[in-house]
């Protein structure tokens, strides 16, 4: 995607921080609300974001967490793309995930990871990208390159 045909750009490097999360997330929301004067999006945007670096700072290996954020007004779409090394292990897993999540009806997929979450013992709920799917309705794509994981959202 060509940044010149954008209504705006970020991208923002940092170490991978429970801290940056809510100030990540109060960015975007409101870059997103000023640029579309849509609050309503930009929560959900913001919301995503969050979910994907909340996962980032689970099981980011290194020290750089990327999150881009493009604004393509004439499509009336919104690019976030959260980056970041992982494990071998940490890969395996999320590929198992993303199986899951991509897997039949939106609804269905966020109902079912929530009956499987109220019954885990580990309290680990997996819920954040069958959540992003769902409440977004967001074209998401798992990109992975050797040890470098980038899952992108496009909300039209």
């Amino acid at each position: 995607m060509e940044t010149k045909e954008s209504l705006g750009f970020i991208e923002i490097k940092f170490g991978p921080r429970w801290k940056y999360i809510a100030v990540v997330r109060a960015f975007i929301q409101n870059f997103i609300a000023v640029s579309y004067a849509d609050t309503m999006r930009a929560d959900k945007i913001a919301m995503a974001a969050s979910e994907l670096l909340e996962n980032a700072v689970k099981y980011a290996q290194g020290e750089e967490t990327i999150v881009k954020l493009q604004l393509l007004p004439e499509k009336e779409s919104i690019m976030v793309s959260v980056s970041n090394r992982a494990s071998p292990e940490a890969i395996e897993s999320l590929k198992a995930i993303w199986e899951k999540v991509m897997a039949g009806d939106p609804l269905q997929a966020y109902i079912a990871q929530m009956q499987l979450a109220a019954t885990r013992e580990d309290s680990k709920s997996q819920l954040g990208l069958v959540r992003i799917r769902y409440e977004t309705g967001a074209q998401m794509k798992l990109d992975i390159q050797g040890d470098l994981v980038t899952i992108t959202l496009v909300q039209s």
